[in-house]
């Protein structure tokens, strides 16, 4: 499986893209512009919108069909992605979005020898402050 660039993942989610790929790993049935029908177990969706299916049925126009293990369909010759009725489609692309790009925990920030004695001396000037300015409320 190749690594996904920075350009990639946006590709997906600036599209609608990302709602086919919230159809990934279930059974959906894909209209073709050539009135061919495919139905099986979509694997995997690239950001140009290329589907990869597996265990697959084909409906040729005239109504005959065709068993394949696997099918790879190129963006261009798609016409409609069947979602299926119990879709949320806003709440599956959010899906799709936090998948793409989850939420990053952000290290704690190791300081330099400077910057900690630089922070020491601000600390130190800190209490002096406070405590000359409790000295002067007390009198």
């Amino acid at each position: 499986m190749e690594r996904k660039t920075r350009r990639m993942k946006m590709k997906t989610v600036e599209s609608l893209v990302c709602l086919v790929k919230s159809v990934e790993n279930q059974y959906t049935t894909i209209d073709l512009q050539n009135e061919t029908s495919v139905y099986g177990l979509v694997k995997e969706v690239d950001c140009d919108m290329n589907v990869t299916l597996c265990d697959v049925t084909v409906t040729d126009p005239n109504g005959q069909r065709y068993s394949c293990d696997n099918f790879f369909l190129k963006s261009r010759l798609i016409r409609y992605v069947h979602l299926s009725q119990t879709v949320d489609v806003f709440q599956a692309m959010k899906d799709v979005i936090r998948k793409t790009f989850p939420v990053r925990v952000k290290k704690p920030k190791a300081y330099s020898l400077k910057r900690k004695k630089i922070i020491a001396r601000q600390e130190k000037l800190k209490r002096k402050v406070q405590n000359m300015n409790k000295e002067a409320s007390k009198s």
